[in-house]
């Protein structure tokens, strides 16, 4: 039995990676297998074909019939041997020139009708066949099929088609290698500049790709602003010819695009993958360069990463959060945590930041840092951020003693990058400062400087938007993000909060106290408070005072706690 499904799986290999069109037709004529080739040869996928009658419009013929036709008819008797003309109309109504070998097993209601189909025109050196006679039907030519149309480099299914090929081909480990290059940022391109303008671009690295085609087997375009490259070598080099074609398109990249009298600067984040002992399918290895690109993405993009081992577990891992994070909100699983803010010259407590916690079933309590980036990719951010802010806003109502607007205090909230895009999280926050009853002035928006940096003009339009609102805003994480004078200028804030990095190097480099004390001058000048985060000793308190640093969080004054261990009045003195 192990030995015929390991037949069968090798069967289907060499099926899926045959260059010619594949198709079988049951007895009663209904097709039951479509390798990828007929998927570009015809323009139907197999999900849509299997199980279809083949005289349907999957394979309507220019000849009255085509020779998967009938398939109870005797096939040898109406095709002969070997390959045989015919007419097929592709999906988007095509004329195709097209050459069939049919043949025949099994017999009465086991009988299968199987055939290989080729296009003419594609035959190197073939000259396209004449019509039958008397038939009128011209000769389409098959150019727009398995290329992008945008583009012109050939597509994604015609890429995966050549990398089975290569596949299947008996190769070594390691003697395959794919390289998946995605452009870093290009959203700011869409968003800023328009679609229309970003397809330019699109266009202008293709051909700037196209460029190279002499350093890879097959350059394509996988779908969005991400690019293939396929490399196939049986002495071993694959994987040195993939790294190299990356820096080549790296520097080929970091030359500026003029577009539409524009200069457009880009980079890109690759990851290349190599087929292995256990590695030896197209999906497989190109999931493999996918989570090597992410990782290059996580570097901070411009980077290139070979996937390894490693990656397969954290790849697993992050699948595996992501369909966790799914039940989390509706079994209540995710759960708020708070940190006082405090007044640096008194440490009063005046506020608290709100900070998510995941209640894992299993694995406990899992900090944001570990869940976030996956909820970002995914898209649950959005549910679950607007969950946080209500489940926030909510909190700082019900706590004991908050009969008044002075009672209340602060709640700081933070964004993510992806909540700032959606121009939806205005809408969202009034809804939720509406059922809560919170006034306006009470809740603090925090965004990171890297997430509004991301794409300044279009954040700029939002943070305008929930000022009109009536919240205060706060620039997070400041001196990581390298935000320009003249935006900082422009973004309606109140607040930066300084990265704890600089902060904990307070008292120990001289240089993070000059840094420090340059943010909270220009911060004053600006008519901004300060708030420096990760405040974890007396010393670094004493010098934050002798700045006339506005508020601090940290350690020192308190833990990220439960709601229910949080104080219920504000200002609290807390000793430091």
């Amino acid at each position: 039995m192990a030995e015929l499904t390991r037949w069968r799986d090798r069967c289907i290999r060499l099926i899926s990676a045959c260059p010619d069109a594949f198709l079988e037709v049951d007895a009663a004529g209904v097709i039951i297998e479509w390798n990828p080739r007929a998927e570009v040869l015809f323009g139907w996928s197999r999900d849509e074909v299997i199980g279809r009658p083949a005289g349907d419009t999957v394979l309507r013929a220019r000849l009255g019939r085509s020779p998967f036709d009938d398939a109870d008819g005797d096939h040898r008797d109406a095709w002969g041997d070997g390959w045989r003309r015919f007419q097929l109309e592709h999906r988007a109504g095509q004329t195709i020139d097209a050459e069939a070998m049919v043949f025949s097993t099994g017999y009465g209601a086991t009988r299968c009708v199987s055939g290989f189909v080729r296009c003419v025109e594609e035959l190197d050196g073939a000259k396209p066949l004449e019509p039958a006679t008397g038939t009128t039907a011209t000769t389409v030519e098959l150019s727009g099929l398995g290329t992008d149309p945008l583009t012109r480099l050939p597509d994604r299914r015609r890429f995966k088609d050549a990398l089975a090929r290569s596949l299947a081909e008996g190769a070594s480990p390691g003697s395959v290698a794919v390289a998946l290059l995605d452009l870093d940022r290009f959203k700011v391109i869409n968003n800023s500049m328009g679609h229309d303008h970003g397809d330019l671009v699109l266009v202008a690295v293709a051909d700037r790709l196209s460029g190279m085609a002499g350093h890879a087997d097959l350059i394509a375009r996988f779908g969005g602003d991400e690019f293939l490259a396929l490399f196939a070598d049986r002495h071993g080099y694959a994987h040195r010819r993939a790294l190299a074609f990356a820096e080549r398109a790296r520097a080929a990249l970091r030359e500026p695009f003029l577009i539409n009298g524009s200069e457009v600067f880009l980079s890109a984040s690759t990851g290349v993958a190599l087929n292995a002992f256990g590695v030896d399918g197209a999906p497989e290895l190109l999931a493999n360069a996918e989570a090597a690109m992410y990782r290059a993405k996580r570097r901070g993009g411009q980077a290139v990463e070979t996937f390894q081992e490693p990656m397969r577990i954290e790849s697993l891992d992050r699948m595996t959060t992501e369909h966790s994070l799914h039940r989390a909100l509706d079994q209540r699983e995710l759960t708020l945590h708070y940190q006082p803010v405090v007044e640096v010259g008194s440490s009063a407590a005046v506020g608290v930041e709100a900070l998510i916690r995941w209640r894992h079933p299993h694995q406990g309590l899992v900090p944001a840092n570990r869940f976030i980036p996956v909820a970002e990719e995914s898209g649950l951010i959005m549910p679950i951020g607007a969950w946080v802010l209500q489940e926030a806003c909510d909190q700082l109502r019900r706590w004991p003693g908050r009969k008044d607007r002075r009672s209340l205090g602060s709640m700081e909230v933070n964004l993510s990058a992806r909540q700032v895009a959606d121009k939806r999280i205005v809408a969202t926050v009034e809804e939720v400062l509406a059922r809560t009853g919170l006034p306006a002035e009470r809740l603090t928006l925090e965004i990171t400087e890297s997430a509004l940096m991301d794409d300044a003009g279009s954040s700029l339009e939002v943070l305008r938007a929930l000022k009109q609102v009536g919240v205060q805003l706060a620039i997070d994480d400041f001196g990581t993000g390298y935000s320009s004078l003249s935006y900082l200028q422009q973004f309606p804030v109140d607040m930066l909060k300084v990265d704890r990095s600089f902060i904990e190097q307070l008292g120990v480099r001289s240089e993070s106290e000059e840094i420090v004390s340059a943010i909270i001058g220009l911060a004053h000048a600006l008519g901004l408070r300060v708030v420096a985060e990760g405040v974890e000793t007396v010393g670094q308190l004493e010098i934050l005072r002798s700045l006339r640093c506005d508020l601090a969080q940290g350690f020192l004054f308190s833990v990220p706690r439960p709601a229910s261990e949080i104080a219920t009045s504000f200002p609290l003195p807390i000793s430091a």
